[in-house]
């Protein structure tokens, strides 16, 4: 049930305090959705993020599904090192079925963050979020495009391919982006007379985006 102290806020959706002054994603007033912020020389607005940030989160991500994979693969052999699965001398088991664990549970862990909640955990950390370029959720669709071309953007090894074509695209999109109509985002104080600059690469918030 719908807390009733919960509004959404009229400019981007999120969910807030019905007493709050500001929205704290979009900085709005959010029961009108109007900006919190007119009269100065500056709004709060959704820019695209680059190759650093997106590094950063990608790093926390990997280390959280490594540790994951490893305390799940320690169990799994505890456990079939009592049922005697290793009894035979000298036959050493095979490290294929972790893998294809772990990249399946990879593969899910993006899929389903970005599709339902536009962000994986290191993405929250940074605050940065999937959105379509219009503003809008990316959804599960745009996400499961965005996951199966990981791979490619991560070739020839460290998301090098990605990274240059983050670097020489207006949005700084990589293949992935370009290809489900994504771009990655964060809140950030932009001046006025910047906003409708293509340099300033703003996306438009959307309720529920």
């Amino acid at each position: 049930m719908t807390d009733r102290t919960t509004i959404a806020c009229g400019r981007c959706g999120r969910d807030v305090s019905s007493e709050a002054p500001r929205c704290p994603e979009c900085g709005a007033d959010p029961r009108t959705g109007e900006s919190a912020y007119r009269g100065r020389d500056a709004d709060k607005a959704r820019v695209c993020e680059g190759v650093g940030i997106r590094f950063a989160a990608q790093a926390v991500d990997g280390v959280f599904l490594l540790l994951v994979f490893i305390l799940v693969s320690y169990a799994v052999y505890l456990v079939m090192t009592g049922a005697g699965e290793f009894a035979v001398v000298g036959e050493e088991p095979s490290s294929l079925p972790f893998w294809v664990a772990f990249l399946s549970g990879s593969f899910l862990y993006y899929w389903i963050c970005e599709g339902v909640w536009g962000r994986t955990l290191g993405k929250r950390l940074f605050d940065l979020r999937v959105v379509r370029v219009d503003g809008a959720p990316a959804g599960p669709g745009r996400a499961l495009v965005r996951t199966l071309l990981r791979p490619v953007d991560a070739l020839p090894a460290a998301y090098l391919l990605g990274a240059c074509v983050i670097w020489l695209t207006r949005r700084d999109q990589r293949l992935g982006d370009l290809a489900a109509g994504t771009v990655v985002v964060r809140p950030r104080m932009v001046p006025l007379e910047r906003l409708n600059e293509p340099a300033a690469r703003v996306i438009p918030w959307s309720p529920g985006g």
